[in-house]
């Protein structure tokens, strides 16, 4: 009897310890703004000839002020449809410029914004994962508002956590869209965190879920393929890389919801996170990003060394996979035909 005591402590305090873990790892994430590098440098619609940008605000379900722009091609009076743009972690939308210029450029209007807690948009801390799709939701009703939008087909697109939050509205009874494109979009939210942790850690998957139960309720439990059930007939496609390694494929929306009849997956070989760059890019992009960190976190590293880091080929950083590209441009206007 005393060794059964001794193993259901043992099991107690092991279980504490694994939910102080998740919860500690969980506010390192979502309990904290996302401003950005201040030593990056992040495109504005100034750096691309013939866009244009109007400033927009909008309230949040918390009355959180969120902040972008709508983004068009110069010139353009009547676009052929407006694209609600959802952007990932760790940047804001204008982190998705060249993308941005790039639906603009085909004809389409754009609203891009920052999520909460995120570069231009109020908050003191993102708050949570699925606050992602809460706030396309709010971008979405605010266009259908919107004097000059209202009319308008809408299109969803979204890279990463905005790519689950695109498959997260879609699931929503009330969101009518035309058509939706997501870049390398999660399943859930926990087994992306849990995933993060590597092999080692992935015993505390289920502590991650729950975690994730408890701290965001049951809504955080619907996984984008299961949402994306109720957004039949609505076309949508969604592109993944088979060596993305911060959304393995095997939690990504496009592995688990390839067999929908409205869903067309695809899941590029030696692609990665972002498959809209070209493999030169991308590959830039990570041994920049991994230098950078790398010596930040070198107590020996001298001002002159950071700096000589950030001697960056933006060009190179931000370079588009123009048949990726096209594909999704021609994909959207299939939608709205």
């Amino acid at each position: 009897m005393k060794a059964v005591i001794i193993i259901l402590l043992v099991i107690f305090v092991l279980l504490s310890v694994a939910a102080v873990l998740a919860y500690l790892a969980y506010n390192a994430v979502f309990g904290k703004r996302c401003d950005g590098d201040e030593r990056l440098k992040y495109f504005s619609h100034e750096d691309f000839e013939g866009l244009k940008a109007a400033p927009v605000e909008f309230q949040n379900d918390k009355g959180v002020t969120l902040r972008g722009a709508i983004y068009a091609k110069t010139g353009l009076q009547i676009p052929e449809a407006l694209i609600i743009f959802s952007h990932g972690m760790g940047g804001g939308h204008r982190s998705y410029m060249t993308e941005i210029n790039t639906f603009a450029q085909n004809g389409f209007a754009v609203l891009a914004y920052d999520n909460t807690g995120t570069f231009a948009s109020d908050g003191d801390k993102l708050g949570s994962f699925s606050q992602g799709p809460s706030d396309l939701l709010s971008a979405i009703k605010f266009a259908r508002s919107h004097k000059a939008l209202g009319n308008m087909k809408i299109l969803l697109a979204g890279h990463s956590w905005g790519g689950y939050s695109v498959c997260q509205a879609l699931g929503n009874e009330e969101v009518k869209v035309d058509g939706a494109v997501t870049f390398g979009a999660p399943d859930s939210g926990y087994q992306v965190i849990g995933a993060a942790m590597g092999e080692k850690l992935a015993f505390l998957m289920p502590v991650f879920k729950l975690a994730f139960r408890i701290l965001e309720g049951e809504r955080a439990m619907v996984h984008s393929s299961q949402a994306l059930v109720n957004a039949e007939p609505t076309p949508v496609l969604l592109l993944h890389g088979k060596e993305d390694h911060l959304v393995p494929p095997a939690v990504s929306a496009a592995e688990n919801a390839k067999d929908l009849p409205h869903v067309k997956s695809v899941i590029f070989e030696s692609r990665y996170h972002n498959v809209y760059q070209t493999i030169d890019s991308e590959i830039y992009m990570n041994e920049t990003f991994a230098k950078i960190n790398a010596t930040k976190k070198n107590k020996n590293a001298s001002e002159e060394e950071i700096n000589a880091c950030y001697d960056i080929d933006y060009e190179l950083i931000t370079r588009e996979d123009p048949s990726i590209m096209n594909a999704v441009i021609m994909f959207m206007k299939k939608c709205i035909e």
